[in-house]
């Protein structure tokens, strides 16, 4: 019979302290998920792991002035945007302005374009964070997010409101992406039109290799 420390070091070798722990995830030896979630109980109940939300914990790091407690954007991170080498989402809206130094705003949610999004558009909450998940036009993939959010850029941005300051954040964003012209004509059809006008009007076009 496997006892219950066995699984807490499984669960520490896998993932250490203060990193997203989903139930779904988890595939420890031919035990059932039955068996996995009466584990995880008892070890909430010992304070030895803590539950963030529905179908996810973490093991807390003990501190000085209590246990630490979980980030939720490594919760949002894995659950939407990428879990070690796999893509499967990106940041857009006005976090994805602020990423390419067009707006100053600080955004109270968060919107992600995801493959993990059945709907159109649906808000929820992780933790403290409020978060918009977008279904992706396509599927995202380690190898043409960047083109996606870039394309996803075009679409919000007002070309005629950009100073020269923006224009010089927007040329060192572009040339911190694998983004190119042959890539871009590989998903243009999937935006509205106006993501290549405006690519034109701002310059951006001409940033692209």
């Amino acid at each position: 019979m496997v006892n219950i420390m066995d699984f807490r070091e499984y669960l520490f070798n896998k993932y250490g302290y203060n990193e997203p722990i989903n139930v779904g995830d988890i595939k420890y030896k031919n035990y059932s998920r039955p068996w996995i979630f009466l584990k995880l109980k008892d070890m909430v109940d010992s304070g030895e792991i803590k539950r963030f939300d529905t179908g996810i914990y973490y093991i807390p790091e003990k501190l000085p002035w209590g246990d630490s407690v979980l980030n939720s954007k490594k919760v949002i991170e894995q659950r939407f945007i990428s879990n070690g080498g796999e893509v499967y989402g990106y940041i857009a809206g006005l976090s994805l302005l602020n990423k390419a130094g067009l707006s100053t705003q600080i955004p109270n949610m968060v919107e992600i374009v995801t493959n993990n999004e059945s709907t159109r558009v649906r808000d929820i909450k992780v933790g403290n964070q409020c978060v918009r998940a977008r279904r992706a036009r396509t599927e995202v993939s380690k190898e043409n997010a960047e083109t996606l959010q870039f394309l996803d850029l075009m679409n919000i941005i007002t070309p005629s409101t950009i100073d020269e300051t923006e224009r010089l954040m927007l040329s060192k964003y572009i040339k911190n992406t694998d983004v190119t012209k042959d890539s871009i004509l590989l998903y243009a059809g999937i935006f509205p039109a106006k993501a290549m006008r405006n690519m034109v009007e701002s310059g951006a076009i001409y940033e692209l290799t």
